[in-house]
């Protein structure tokens, strides 16, 4: 069942943390080459750029580390499924750009929430989300649907699962800080000041793993069954 490849993903992806420690270290290492380049040509990078750097590292190491979990529980995909996954992201660079212009078009549409951080963090993260299930598509071809086509069945998923996704999110943010996130942002509204460097990680850190679960959720909605094995 559906719901049953969903809990497998997430199960899967809470048993190997270390993989994804490994991972974050990997895409954190990453953009320290990328600031490195760009110093070396006079460019040093501001909060803003720092903050969308890691936003992006974040995201690629989480799904990254979805795709090794898809690979581990659905038999849909060819043995070297997450290999063909991880080539297929990283080769969409030019694409990822287009889908954060349109996810940030639909962001308009449906009305800009006032807070800059947290439309840059849906923008960013829709887009990444909406490249990797493109890559399913494109490899595994599930129900006959490529990669683009594929895509937009997740992301259909993804907007209309809004609410809890962002139920997800303040679940998280509450769980990991111990404080409820409305308070925490309220009291940053009221003083005009930025969030302190701990509640920004966390705010970036619970988007990501409300977007990776919503993901895992449409992944089973649209692919079925795990492998007997591990059902």
């Amino acid at each position: 069942m559906a719901g049953e490849l969903a809990a497998a993903l997430i199960a899967d992806m809470v048993d190997n943390r270390p993989r994804l420690e490994n991972l974050m270290q990997q895409e954190g290492s990453r953009v320290l080459h990328e600031e490195f380049m760009l110093a070396e040509q006079g460019t040093l990078p501001d909060r803003h750029s720092r903050l969308t750097g890691a936003r992006r590292a974040g995201a690629r190491a989480w799904l990254r580390h979805l795709a090794a979990s898809l690979a581990s529980v659905w038999d849909g995909g060819p043995p070297d499924f997450q290999q063909q996954l991880e080539r297929q992201v990283q080769g969409a660079r030019e694409r990822l750009e287009q889908l954060e212009l349109e996810e940030y078009a639909a962001l308009e549409r449906e009305g800009l929430s006032g807070d800059a951080e947290a439309d840059a963090r849906r923008v960013t993260l829709s887009a990444h989300v909406r490249v990797f299930a493109e890559a399913v598509g494109a490899v595994a071809v599930p129900q006959g649907l490529d990669g683009p086509a594929f895509g937009r069945r997740v992301t259909d998923i993804l907007r209309r699962s809004g609410a809890r996704r962002r139920d997800i999110e303040r679940q998280a943010f509450e769980a990991w800080t111990g404080s409820p996130m409305e308070g925490v942002m309220e009291g940053t509204r009221a003083t005009a000041a930025p969030p302190e460097p701990e509640v920004v990680r966390t705010l970036e850190a619970a988007a990501v793993w409300s977007f990776v679960h919503v993901t895992a959720d449409a992944l089973g909605e649209l692919l079925g069954d795990p492998t007997e094995g591990d059902a």
